[in-house]
């Protein structure tokens, strides 16, 4: 019993060396930093082959804190996050979701890996309300419930270049809609550090928020 289990324990670690360290399934320790109006530090710590914890945090304190485990179907994450947009409003999160590889599913994708992100998260936040004569906004605090789910994909051109691209929508109570849109290109200078270019649109009931960024990440 011990042999099969040690037997089965390299077999899943090497299974997650080979995943590419874009594969938003993979468990592995790293940490890393990233500018776009902001400086942030993030990273993630590994126990095991199935476990890892999440965090990140921003220059203006924006933050983010998760935990994932890997079932044989795609990777579940709770976590908890803060963001802030341009109209100067803010939500906080807390989601359970995650990703399930298009394959477990039984669908060929070629030289794409394709994802589908879902989960189910509770936001609590302000939003700003425009009132007529008034040039200051206000804020309103509103609560939402919803679901959503998209698709994210990694391309990967050769050992070097990877392409990633996604889409995430949201429905939720009080009329709460929203989308997210990301794309980036990664270049492992090495099978350890990756610097990546990317640029992302998040359009919700709470505000908007557009970035371009830049970010270096090492795998340990």
């Amino acid at each position: 019993m011990a042999l099969a289990g040690a037997i089965c324990a390299t077999t899943a670690s090497a299974q997650e060396q080979e995943k590419s360290s874009d594969d938003p399934t993979k468990i592995a320790t790293k940490a890393g930093i990233s500018y776009t109006d902001e400086a942030a530090i993030s990273g993630s710590l590994a126990f095991g082959p199935a476990t890892k914890v999440n965090a990140r945090i921003s220059e203006s304190g924006q933050w983010s804190l998760g935990a994932s485990y890997l079932f044989p179907f795609g990777i579940v994450t709770f976590s908890a996050s803060s963001l802030e947009f341009d109209n100067e409003a803010s939500q906080t999160r807390y989601s359970l979701g995650g990703f399930i590889p298009v394959t477990a599913m039984g669908v060929r994708t070629g030289n794409w890996q394709v994802f589908v992100p879902f989960g189910y998260t509770y936001t609590e936040g302000e939003v700003v309300v425009s009132a007529l004569g008034i040039e200051d906004p206000f804020f309103v605090d509103v609560n939402s419930r919803s679901g959503y789910t998209g698709l994210f994909a990694i391309y990967p051109f050769n050992e070097q270049f990877t392409l990633l691209s996604g889409a995430v929508g949201t429905v939720g109570t009080d009329d709460f809609t929203g989308i997210s849109l990301g794309t980036g290109l990664s270049y492992h200078f090495t099978e350890q550090d990756t610097l990546s270019v990317f640029a992302s649109v998040i359009d919700n009931s709470f505000g908007s928020r557009d970035r371009l960024g830049i970010s270096y990440r090492r795998e340990f």
